[in-house]
């Protein structure tokens, strides 16, 4: 027994102290067997067990480092990098073979678990199968919309180095880093695109934002990275930068959104203003499919890589190139010759001038080239067994292109270690593309923001080389060593511009290319005159006459044109056809009205007639039925006009046949109509407040259509300084409100809802109904809804009216005529009725032409396009202002048979029977015709035939009448007298 106790226990003694040993031999021999390279595998170094080469591989130099494998293993070679294989690509043909030839099979990404842990597989960078495919496709074609490749995002780049030269204006030619300002000023423009917004420099978010790019990457390069990816298990639970870059990566996240929600708060599906719209967008329209790859969490994702791919490489690239043209200011001096004879001072630059530039653009692909931004490119994955090079690489191998090994390859450049920008220039100096310039990558995974960063580069170096020289501070060299990373970086330094030239002749030159970039006609817009900088054509204008200028302006440049009037652009729209188009087929699209400063300091988009969008469909829908509910445009209105006519006719007959002046009578009479409607009751002629808010829309008229009005609206931040006769209307725009907001309070005090008197009375019920101020019904509202029904309800047809008398007494004939026509159709024992028209063609057409000729608002009121459209072949982009010139319509020769004399007959057939004409548009067309065209209508027809039922009407002896008008927001007779004889029939 003793014995056999003897040998168990020498048994486990032995087993014990060999327990060590047996596991570490066991944990080696176990790793070398699953580790070991397959048949036909690439070669490459050994490595050591568990660990692989990680601890032999320099990280700060991977590049170089594996570049150098590739001398002693060949172009395809393998590595270990912990547990895991990788194959590594080296030279021009070899890369070709792996990602264009057999492009299909290294379409995907490894599942790095640092990067998997950030994305959990999603976005457009790190994805793989059918989730890359489709946020790929959907990204590249929602990024064309916006402009993506094309020519009309060139505008959006040269704006921003406008925004980003401030910046270094600032610094006065002294030394400062340009590492934060090249980040923010590339990092806007897919901004831009992705947020539909940029950012300031100084945003305090944006600038941590951009930090935080920069620490993440740099550590994405280092060990730890590596570390992670290997032996995820174990350093998970590890302290180390690791950790940082996961936060930083949850906090650019927790940035998008904060602005995914903005989005959503406001996001209009029919409206899509940027990426994050159209993904929303998506989202909803692939909700239930079983193949949809759209969520939220994939767009945060996609948003970040976006983000972050578009203002990298780019911003990195700059930086070298600044280093570069002060180490080589030979090179600097050459690049600058050549925009100065190709571009000059007086432009900004544009791709077009690429062909024209080759020096430029082969500096430009050099720096690209030696600066090697992304050495490494970014790491495939097999999705199936294949053939690299001659070797068998397995599926679900990580490969590594490595494009160092390209683009500095001995047999693909001449000096391939020195900055030469003869590398992409032949003979003749001119540019050359090189098959080996693939700083991009190659193949189906090629870089989605290519095109974005050429455009970029070209557009910001060209103009950096244009306005600026650079050059180190006294006594410093450029260091051109690398900062490793994700990306290859310079490391932060200082520069210095200027550098001798003119800081007064620069910032002259500055500000005028700024302007000129910020305001230029964009691509496809509509021709038009040349405009002085800052102020446009805004004094080549006769405000006396803009009309008849702008339709002169229109036999130069098309029915379809643009102008600039201070900084914005305006296209005026001019002849039928293009207002039938504009108004009419689009008129959808053109129903905004602009917010003109001098009108929106004092009631922002309030009312009715300047308002916009939901509110100005809930204001007019509301008002129309109002008014329909209290006779406009139904015969039980005649009444009330046909009374006040009495009055009228009472105030004329006081004169006894002696000269008067009909202005404020007449517009006394007209105001009563829409008085009764709007406030309930009319006013005496001679009530002080009625008369006193009769002379203020009057003089607020005049100033409207003035060249005071117009700076106001071109330079509000500058004129609401400035003395002069804006402060004027703005006074008289303000007292007319507190006088209806008088009339509003007297009517709270009796106001019974059952029992609605007026539209006040309806609008005090719906604000009742309506106590949310978001559905639009508000008491500003009401104040501005009422002025509007009331200045717009009085001043046209009393115009429109006072003009008739001028016409009538210049031609005595015709009035004869209208005369006669009453006399038999209706004669003096009754009063007129709108029933009567149809027996009154003569003088319904005196009627339409006294409206055509005197062409009361001869340029309608602006539109705004709400969206981006085609006129007349041209793209007229959202936002834009478009002027209907009314004029040109009227008196347009192809549509009347005498445009500019006084001719009833345009109206009348060849049996004198009443015609209306297309062409006859004096209250505009479309959504926005004028609101109150049928109560007008009602009070021509009335009003003109029981005037000239009832008198004659003449010059004073010995003055001829003065047809030349008053020009302001409406084109008003100048004041004159006139003699109203009654008629004895």
């Amino acid at each position: 027994m003793d014995s056999i106790l003897s040998v168990i226990g020498s048994c486990f003694n032995w087993d014990f102290k060999s327990l060590l040993l047996f596991t570490a031999i066991f944990i080696l021999t176990a790793d070398y067997i699953k580790n070991r390279r397959p048949a036909n595998f690439p070669p490459g170094p050994w490595a050591f067990p568990i660990v692989g080469s990680i601890f032999t591989m320099d990280h700060k130099r991977s590049h170089e480092n594996l570049t150098k494998l590739a001398e002693k293993y060949g172009d395809v070679y393998s590595i270990r990098m912990g547990q895991m294989w990788m194959v590594v690509l080296n030279r021009l043909e070899v890369l070709k073979e792996g990602l264009v030839t057999q492009g299909d099979s290294l379409v995907d990404r490894p599942k790095l678990p640092l990067q998997d842990d950030m994305s959990n597989g999603l976005g457009v960078i790190f994805s793989s199968g059918n989730v890359w495919k489709q946020q790929r496709r959907f990204a590249l074609s929602t990024l064309r919309h916006f402009g993506f490749g094309k020519k009309s995002l060139e505008p959006i780049v040269l704006d921003e180095f406008a925004s980003c030269a401030k910046d270094i204006i600032a610094f006065k030619g002294k030394p400062f880093n340009p590492h934060f300002i090249m980040n923010q000023a590339v990092s806007n423009i897919i901004c831009s695109l992705v947020f539909g917004h940029r950012f300031e420099y100084g945003d305090e978010k944006f600038m941590k934002l951009m930090r935080f790019f920069d620490k993440a990457l740099q550590m994405e390069g280092s060990i730890w990275a590596a570390l992670y990816n290997a032996f995820p298990l174990l350093v998970r639970h590890l302290p180390g930068p690791h950790n940082i870059i996961l936060n930083i990566w949850k906090d650019v996240k927790d940035f998008i959104r904060v602005e995914l929600k903005a989005h959503k708060d406001n996001w209009d599906p029919s409206d899509h203003r940027d990426y994050i719209d159209f993904y929303l967008n998506e989202i909803q329209m692939n909700k239930g499919q079983a193949d949809n790859t759209f969520d939220e969490e994939n767009l945060v994702m996609c948003v970040m890589d976006l983000f972050v791919a578009g203002s990298e490489t780019t911003s990195t690239t700059l930086r070298w190139a600044f280093l570069y043209m002060a180490k080589y200011l030979e090179v600097q001096e050459k690049v600058q010759a050549e925009i100065d004879r190709v571009i000059g001072q007086s432009r900004q630059p544009s791709m077009d001038d690429r062909t024209n530039l080759p020096y430029t653009d082969a500096v430009i692909h050099e720096i690209q080239r030696i600066g090697n931004i992304v050495p490494l490119s970014l790491p495939h994955v097999t999705n199936r067994d294949i053939q690299l090079g001659g070797y068998t690489v397995p599926k679900g191998i990580t490969i590594i292109p490595n494009l160092t090994s390209v683009l500095f390859d001995k047999k693909e450049w001449e000096t391939p270690f020195t900055f030469n920008p003869g590398h992409f220039l032949n003979k003749e100096g001119k540019f050359v593309k090189q098959a080996a310039f693939i700083p991009f990558s190659a193949g189906k995974r090629l870089c989605l923001g290519e095109n974005l960063a050429r455009m970029e580069l070209f557009l910001f170096f060209t103009s950096f080389m244009q306005h600026f020289t650079f050059s180190m501070p006294p006594g410093v060299k450029p260091v051109m060593d690398y900062r490793l990373g994700i990306t290859l970086a310079p490391h932060d330094y200082e520069i210095c511009w200027l550098d001798g030239r003119s800081l007064l002749v620069f910032t002259l030159v500055f500000v005028l290319t700024a302007e000129y970039i910020r305001s230029r006609r964009p691509s496809g817009f509509p021709p038009g005159p040349w405009a002085f900088p800052f102020v446009g054509s805004i004094f080549s204008l006769n405000f006396n006459n803009t009309h008849w200028d702008l339709t002169k302006l229109a036999e130069k440049y098309g029915n379809v044109f643009s102008l600039k009037m201070g900084s914005t652009w305006t296209v005026v729209l001019t002849g039928f056809n293009a207002l039938q188009e504009g108004l009419v087929t689009k008129g959808d699209i053109l129903t905004g009205r602009p917010d003109f400063p001098i009108h929106f300091d004092i009631f922002p988009s309030r009312g009715i007639v300047f308002a916009n969008g939901k509110d100005w469909k809930q204001q007019r829908q509301f008002a129309i039925f109002t008014l329909r509910h209290f006779g406009v445009g139904k015969k039980s209105l005649e009444s009330s006009i046909l009374d006040e006519f009495i009055h009228l006719s009472k105030e004329i007959a006081k004169y006894k046949g002696k000269p008067f002046n009909p202005h404020l009578i007449l517009n006394n009479a007209v105001s009563n109509i829409i008085s009764v409607l709007v406030f309930g009751h009319r006013f005496e002629y001679n009530d002080k407040k009625f008369q006193r808010m009769l002379k203020l829309f009057d003089q607020a008229g005049l100033i409207d259509g003035s060249i005071w009005a117009q700076l106001y609206n071109s330079f509000p931040a500058l004129m609401r300084r400035l003395p002069g006769p804006h402060h004027t209307l703005q006074k008289f725009l303000g007292e007319l409100v507190d006088m209806v907001r008088t009339e509003v309070i007297k009517h709270r005090k009796d106001w019974d809802p059952s029992e609605p008197r007026d539209f006040i009375d309806c609008y005090l019920n719906e604000l009742q109904k309506n106590k949310d101020e978001d559905e639009g019904f508000h008491e500003d509202n009401l104040l501005i809804c009422s002025l509007d029904l009331f200045g717009a309800g009085t001043e046209t047809t009393s115009i429109t009216l006072r003009w008739a008398f001028l016409y009538m007494a210049k031609y005595k004939e015709i009035q004869v005529t209208v005369q006669a026509e009453i006399d038999r159709v209706i004669g003096q024992s009754r009063q007129v009725s709108t029933a009567d028209r149809a027996n009154l063609p003569y003088t319904n057409a005196v009627i339409h032409e006294i409206q055509r000729i005197a062409n009361i608002v001869p340029l309608s009121l602006p539109h705004v396009a709400i969206r981006d459209v085609e006129l007349g072949g041209y793209t007229v982009p959202k936002g834009m202002t478009v002027i209907p010139n009314l004029t040109s319509v009227l008196f347009d020769k192809k549509e009347w048979e005498t445009p500019f004399t006084f001719n009833p007959g345009h109206f009348l057939d060849e049996e004198g029977k009443f015609v209306k004409r297309p062409a006859f548009i004096p209250f505009s067309a479309g959504k926005r015709v004028c609101l109150g065209e049928n109560l007008a209508r009602m009070e021509l027809f009335l009003f003109f035939t029981s005037l000239m039922q009832h008198f004659t009407f003449s010059m004073p002896p010995g003055v001829e009448p003065v047809l030349k008008p008053r020009f302001s927001f409406t084109l008003s007779p100048i004041h004159y007298e006139i003699c109203a004889t009654p008629r004895e029939v």
